[in-house]
């Protein structure tokens, strides 16, 4: 059982806290969508690199 750091409502079983508005939720956001550019970015350039060998 888990408390969110920042209202100290019990999260869900996915990590998130029940509250739409709550910075926990932004944050996990966030880092989700900069995994996602970053995974896009590494295969840019893995692309990249195959076409010029």
């Amino acid at each position: 059982m888990e408390f969110c750091e920042y209202c100290g409502n019990l999260l869900n079983d996915d990590g998130r806290c029940p509250w739409d508005e709550c910075p926990r939720n932004a944050i996990i956001d966030a880092i989700a969508e900069a995994k996602k550019a970053d995974e896009q970015k590494d295969k840019t350039a893995e692309n990249k690199t195959n076409n010029n060998g």
